[in-house]
């Protein structure tokens, strides 16, 4: 198998949800972490948030493909809202990018 990708998974809890938490204060990370091993990945960590999103979740993933069958198996559940997911970059892979961006750069004429 090749390098595993890794995302950023983040969301909102329904309003039905967060009622739920508050009625049984419960730690979900591991039903995050089911629903990632179900579909070949890890998960790094998973953590509550203020501001945009209410949950942020850093998992391993074996494709593209797998984390999207991640994102739509938690949004169907309807708990989490406004899920979006966000392929991460290690900072070798930033430098490779950055690399290729010359010569791609050399390609491209702005509009003028």
């Amino acid at each position: 198998m090749g390098a595993m990708s890794v995302f950023m998974f983040q969301g909102s809890y329904s309003a039905e949800a967060i009622k739920s938490l508050i009625a049984n204060p419960t730690d979900r990370s591991g039903a995050a972490r089911a629903v990632i091993e179900a579909n070949g990945g890890t998960m790094v960590g998973a953590w509550m948030a203020f501001g945009e999103s209410d949950v942020v979740v850093i998992a391993e993933m074996p494709d593209d493909e797998s984390m999207a069958a991640v994102a739509m198996a938690i949004a169907a559940t309807g708990a989490i809202v406004n899920g979006k997911s966000t392929q991460l970059l290690t900072m070798e892979q930033a430098v490779d990018a950055m690399t290729k961006a010359q010569n791609v750069a050399k390609a491209y004429s702005p509009p003028s």
